[in-house]
């Protein structure tokens, strides 16, 4: 489903003096917009990203850890 075809099938809850005050939509519709702006979201993390790797001169600047500090944080996990 496009961004166009979700909001063909919005329909408008009218108020007494005939202006829109809520919309309704199915929960098909609702879960793919929801879907739609979760990829948006995380296209915008990917190109932050990219954009930090530009100027990173360390892997620490870019925000990774070493994979045996990440291990042990997952470990500390499963133990709570």
């Amino acid at each position: 489903m496009t961004v166009s075809e979700a909001l063909e099938q919005v329909q408008f809850v009218v108020g007494p003096d005939g202006q829109p005050t809520a919309a309704l939509i199915d929960i098909t519709t609702w879960q793919a917009l929801v879907a739609m702006l979760e990829a948006a979201e995380d296209q915008g993390v990917v190109r932050a990203y990219l954009t930090r790797r530009k100027t990173a001169d360390t892997p620490a600047e870019l925000g990774l850890i070493p994979w045996e500090q990440a291990e042990a944080e997952l470990d500390a996990r499963e133990e709570t």
